[in-house]
């Protein structure tokens, strides 16, 4: 076999490899109970199922560019302290949606919090930055 035939089969297995690992990673973030899914929705599909909503900002952040109506507002320092306060109101078994500003806060919070709760748990890719550029206009915090 040439050189570069074995370049190419290695490249082709390097490919196959790379999209199996892709697909176990999406299987594994939207599995139940489990895991999580990273991904963006419009705030009216987050309002659609009666999810809880939570941004993970700073109060200043909220200030800064306001919020989701009817989000809880919430900063995220630990899944301990975090669950303790929203635990009660995901024990209707209800969806957790996560906002930050851009994503990564949700995507850690989200990790941080697999497997702890039976929940879905979404995080929202690109944040608050996404969301207010799909074309929702945030509120003042209250």
């Amino acid at each position: 076999m040439s050189n570069l035939s074995k370049r190419r089969l290695l490249g082709m297995g390097l490919v196959a490899f790379t999209g199996l690992a892709g697909v176990g990673y999406v299987m594994n973030a939207s599995s139940e109970a489990a895991g999580f899914e990273h991904m963006f929705m419009p705030v009216s599909e987050m309002k659609a199922g009666n999810a809880l909503i939570v941004d993970i900002r700073t109060p200043q952040e909220w200030r800064d560019t306001g919020v989701i109506e009817g989000a809880t507002l919430l900063t995220f320092r630990s899944p301990e302290s975090f669950l303790a306060q929203i635990g009660p109101q995901l024990a209707d078994g209800r969806d957790l949606i996560l906002v930050c500003r851009s994503g990564n806060r949700t995507l850690a919070a989200a990790k941080a919090l697999q497997g702890r709760i039976p929940n879905r748990i979404v995080s929202i890719a690109g944040g608050m930055r996404k969301v207010m550029a799909s074309g929702y206009q945030p509120v003042a915090p209250r």
